[in-house]
C-alpha cells in the first residue's frame, strides 16, 4: 500500500451534465487518485447508464439516501478499502488541476484540508465558518465566517467546512466515525466537522487549492422549499447534540419562531413545527 493511498468519493443525484465536468476534473489530476468512487443516489436522467460506459470508476448504486447518505457510504467503501486519505465532493464542484496536490502539499499538519471554493462568477465563496457560538444562545450560531482579511493567510484555520472538496485522513473516522447519514440533506457537514474538531482534529483551508462551484447558492429563506424542514431540523438538532445547556434549550425555540415569522403559508407553519418536532426526538445513529 502506497502511503497516500487516495480515494476520490463524488454523490451525485441527477445532474448528470455536471457529474460529468466533476468526473473528468478529478480525473484530471495532477496527483492522481487511486480509486474514483460514485456514489449514484437513484438518479433516473441518464447517470446510471453514462456511469456504466465510463471507465476507471467504483460505482455504487442506491436509494435516494440524499448527501449525507451518499458520503456516508462513499465515505465507508472508501475506508474499508483501505485508502488513507479520502477527497470528497458533491457532483457540482469542478477542482483545479492542482488542487489534489497542494492539499496534500499544504504545510499545516492537519487531517482534514479543505480547497477554498470559488462562485460561478470567479469570486471567494465566502460562506465557511471559522468559529460557532455554542454556548450564548442569543447570538447566533455562526460566529465567525471567513472574510476578506482570512485570504491574507496561506492556511486559514476553520471549524465550518462542506463536503465540497475536503481531504479527509482514515483516522478522523477511525476515532469519530462517518457522517449523520439521516440528515439527508444540509448541515451534515457542519456537524461532523464539529464532531471532528471536539476529537482534536485540526480542520484548515488551504488558500492555493482551488475549488469552483457550478450551481449558485439558493436562499432558502426568500425561496423556501423542500429542503427547508431539514434546515430547521438538523441546525435544531447540532444546538441540542454540542450546545451548552442554555443553547439546548433555548436556541431551537428561538430558530423555530424565527422560521415561522417567515413563513408564507399555513403548510409552511406545519412543516416548520414539524421540523422542530422531530429534531426534538431526533436519535443519532437511528
Amino acid at each position: 500500500m502506497t502511503k497516500n493511498k487516495i480515494a476520490a468519493v463524488i454523490v451525485t443525484f441527477n445532474r448528470l451534465e455536471l457529474l460529468k465536468k466533476t468526473v473528468k476534473a478529478v480525473k484530471n489530476q495532477s496527483r492522481a487518485v487511486d480509486s474514483i468512487i460514485i456514489v449514484n443516489n437513484g438518479s433516473n436522467d441518464g447517470t446510471t447508464q453514462w456511469l456504466e460506459q465510463e471507465p476507471g470508476l467504483i460505482i455504487i448504486n442506491q436509494v435516494n439516501l440524499g448527501s449525507a447518505g451518499g458520503q456516508y457510504s462513499g465515505m465507508k467503501y472508501a475506508y474499508e478499502s483501505g485508502h488513507n486519505w479520502i477527497w470528497t465532493m458533491d457532483d457540482d464542484v469542478v477542482p483545479d488541476t492542482n488542487c489534489l496536490e497542494n492539499l496534500i502539499q499544504a504545510n499545516c499538519n492537519c487531517f482534514i484540508k479543505a480547497p477554498l471554493r470559488y462562485e460561478i462568477d470567479g469570486g471567494v465563496f465566502l460562506n465557511d465558518t471559522i468559529s460557532y457560538d455554542l454556548s450564548n444562545p442569543f447570538k447566533s450560531f455562526w460566529n465567525e465566517i471567513i472574510t476578506s482579511e482570512h485570504l491574507k493567510q496561506e492556511i486559514i484555520p476553520a471549524v465550518g467546512i462542506t463536503f465540497e472538496g475536503p481531504l479527509i485522513h482514515k483516522s478522523v473516522i477511525e476515532k469519530i466515525g462517518l457522517p449523520e447519514k439521516n440528515f439527508f440533506i444540509y448541515a451534515d457537514d457542519t456537524e461532523y466537522f464539529i464532531r471532528a474538531d471536539r476529537a482534536n482534529f485540526r480542520i484548515c483551508i488551504v488558500k492555493n487549492a482551488k475549488i469552483h462551484r457550478q450551481l449558485q447558492p439558493v436562499n432558502y429563506i426568500q425561496k423556501p422549499d423542500w429542503k427547508y424542514y431539514y434546515i430547521i431540523r438538523n441546525i435544531i438538532i447540532i444546538q441540542k447534540l454540542y450546545g451548552n445547556l442554555l443553547v439546548k434549550s433555548i436556541r431551537p425555540i428561538i430558530y423555530v419562531l424565527r422560521w415561522i415569522f417567515r413563513c408564507k403559508s399555513f403548510k409552511q407553519v406545519l412543516t416548520t413545527f414539524r421540523a422542530f418536532l422531530d429534531a426534538w426526538t431526533y436519535k443519532v445513529g437511528q
